[in-house]
C-alpha cells in the first residue's frame, strides 16, 4: 500500500507515487458502489444508523463480515459512516445512493459501475491497438443490438439515462430558451425526460420523443404520467433511416454515442425533415476543453471509446460534423451541469 515519505525527505516522489498508488486502486471504488447500490445499503439506513448483522439480514444472501469489509472500505473516501464497531449511517454522499429521493445517483451508478462495464474496460488494449470496442470484443454486439437483446440491463441504462437527464434538465431550462421552436423532436429521446420537461415550462410547445421501437414503449408512460398526451407522442423508429417532421430538434448525449460518418448521417436527417428555415437543431453534449485541467468529459470519452465506438468532441468539431449535415453552428451555452447546449441552424 502507498507509504508515508521518510523523515527529512522532500516528499515529492512519494506524493507522487501515492497518487499512482490511488489511480491504480481506483476500480475498486466502482465495484463498492455497485454492491451498495445493488443490495440498497443507503435506503437500509435511510432512518438512522443501522448494524452491518441487521444490512446483512435486511440484504438475503448476504455474507455479514465481507459486506462489513466493503462498507468499511467506502467509509474510509466520505460514503457511509462507521459510527461505532460495525454500525453505519449515511453522508451526504451515501444518501444520493439512496432510490427515489431528488437528486439520486442510484440508477447512474448502476449502469456506470455494472459487471459489464469492468469486463468491457479490461479490454483497453484492444481498443488502444485495434481502434474498435471493448464492447464487441466481450458481448459480441456493438452496445444498443446489446441492450436490445438483455433487457435487465436495457431497463439499467434507461434508467440511468431518465435519471441523467432529470438532473441535467433544470440546468438547460435555465441557460437556454425552448420557448419558439414550434414542434420539437427529441431523437433518441429514451423515456422522454427531458421532453417533459421542456414541455412543462413551455404551454405553446409540442413534442415528438423519437427512438427505437423497445424503448418508446416507456417514454408513452412517462408523456401519460406527465399529463402531456394532447401535446406529446411517442414514436419508433430508426434515425439513421428517418427522423419524423418537426419544426426543431433536440439530442441530448446521442451525437457522442457514434463516429463521424454516422453522427453527420443523423444530423443529416434532421436538416432534411426541418419544416421551413427557422428552426434549430440543439445538441446536448459535453464539450471538450484544452489544455490539463480536470474535465469529465475526456473520461466520458473513454467511455464511448470502450462502448459505443463514438466520441465527445471540440467546439470546433462539432462545427464541423454539422457543417456537413448541411447545419450552421451558431452560439455554444454553458450550463449548470456538464453538457453544453450547441445550438445549429440550417444553412
Amino acid at each position: 500500500m502507498a507509504t508515508s515519505p521518510a523523515k527529512g525527505a522532500p516528499g515529492a516522489g512519494a506524493a507522487a507515487s501515492e497518487q499512482i498508488m490511488q489511480l491504480s486502486t481506483a476500480y475498486m471504488a466502482p465495484a463498492c458502489l455497485y454492491m451498495a447500490a445493488k443490495l440498497r445499503i443507503a435506503d437500509q439506513l435511510a432512518a438512522g444508523p443501522k448494524a452491518v448483522a441487521q444490512m446483512a439480514d435486511g440484504a438475503r444472501g448476504v455474507h455479514e463480515n465481507s459486506l462489513y469489509r466493503m462498507l468499511r472500505a467506502l467509509a474510509s473516501v466520505g460514503v457511509f459512516k462507521e459510527t461505532e464497531p460495525r454500525v453505519f449511517v449515511n453522508t451526504p454522499a451515501s444518501d444520493v445512493l439512496r432510490e427515489h429521493v431528488a437528486g439520486s445517483m442510484r440508477d447512474q451508478v448502476m449502469w456506470m459501475t455494472n459487471p459489464t462495464h469492468f469486463r468491457v474496460f479490461a479490454e483497453l488494449q484492444h481498443a488502444v491497438e485495434t481502434g474498435q470496442t471493448g464492447m464487441k470484443k466481450v458481448t459480441g454486439f456493438e452496445p444498443f443490438e446489446f441492450l436490445k437483446r438483455n433487457h435487465a440491463e436495457d431497463r439499467e441504462f434507461n434508467a440511468a439515462m431518465s435519471a441523467l437527464s432529470s438532473q441535467f434538465a433544470p440546468a438547460v431550462l435555465e441557460a437556454y430558451d425552448f420557448g419558439d421552436l414550434g414542434t420539437i423532436a427529441d431523437i433518441g429521446g429514451g423515456h422522454g425526460t427531458l421532453l417533459c420537461a421542456i414541455l412543462r415550462k413551455h404551454y405553446g410547445l409540442r413534442g415528438i420523443v423519437f427512438d427505437a421501437p423497445h424503448v418508446t414503449a416507456g417514454a408513452a408512460a412517462c408523456i401519460e404520467s406527465a399529463g402531456l398526451g394532447e401535446r406529446c407522442e411517442a414514436v419508433g423508429g430508426n434515425f439513421f433511416e428517418s427522423v419524423p417532421e418537426a419544426d426543431s430538434y433536440v439530442l441530448k448525449s446521442v451525437i457522442h454515442d457514434w463516429d463521424d460518418a454516422s453522427a453527420i448521417g443523423v444530423l443529416s436527417k434532421c436538416a432534411a425533415s426541418m419544416r421551413g428555415q427557422a428552426g434549430k437543431v440543439l445538441l446536448l453534449e459535453m464539450v471538450l476543453r484544452p489544455g490539463n485541467d480536470p474535465d469529465l468529459g475526456k473520461w466520458v470519452d473513454l467511455e464511448m471509446l470502450m462502448m459505443a465506438g463514438g466520441r465527445e468532441r471540440t467546439e470546433a468539431e462539432f462545427a464541423g460534423l454539422l457543417g456537413k449535415a448541411g447545419l450552421r453552428l451558431t452560439r455554444v451555452i454553458p450550463t449548470k451541469s456538464p453538457v453544453c447546449v450547441i445550438e445549429s441552424v440550417k444553412t
